[in-house]
């Protein structure tokens, strides 16, 4: 996977009236990425998301989500499929994770966010035995359509061979374009 490959397939689905929903920048010390995300229907909604890493590490992952309200907390749970291609990391491979995000808006402006996902070594294949991922955040409305989001969050791949990759441990921040 190379990033014009990916940069170009992602353009190519944004650029997709059908899925059009929303597209994303993320920011962390080590990382940057890209994610389109679209409602299938009103309990269902898709996430394609590309994360280059400063080491030279590349992940795209794809989810499907089963979306969901319980007063004013809102979420998603379900699965992605992500794949991970890491040149100087020596680690390529992929995973199924399981999980979920959940949404609490504190008033017109601020929203408190959360997410989780496990892979366990049954869904890894290639170089991949696992994966964990979590973040917790504050969005930030601008305007209706655009937000941004501060948080910390956590992605680490372990491999086969006993070690793990971190692809992202610390801050990051989060431009979104509801389309």
């Amino acid at each position: 996977m190379k990033a014009p490959l990916i940069a170009a397939s992602l353009l190519a689905v944004v650029s997709s009236s059908a899925f059009a929903g929303g597209v994303a920048f993320r920011f962390g010390d080590e990382s940057f990425g890209v994610s389109v995300a679209g409602d299938m229907s009103a309990e269902s909604s898709a996430q394609l998301d590309w994360l280059h890493h400063e080491d030279d590490a590349d992940m795209v992952a794809l989810g499907l989500y089963a979306n969901g309200q319980r007063g004013a907390l809102s979420g998603r749970v379900g699965a992605k499929a992500i794949a991970l291609e890491g040149d100087d990391a020596d680690i390529d491979g992929g995973a199924v994770a399981f999980g979920g995000d959940l949404s609490l808006p504190l008033n017109e402006i601020v929203r408190l966010r959360g997410g989780l996902y496990y892979a366990p070594d049954a869904t890894g294949f290639s170089d991949i035995d696992g994966y964990k991922e979590w973040s917790v955040s504050a969005e930030f409305t601008i305007f209706q359509n655009s937000a941004i989001q501060l948080g910390y969050g956590d992605m680490e791949f372990d491999a086969e061979n006993g070690g793990e990759f971190e692809f992202e441990d610390g801050v990051f921040l989060r431009l979104q374009l509801r389309l």
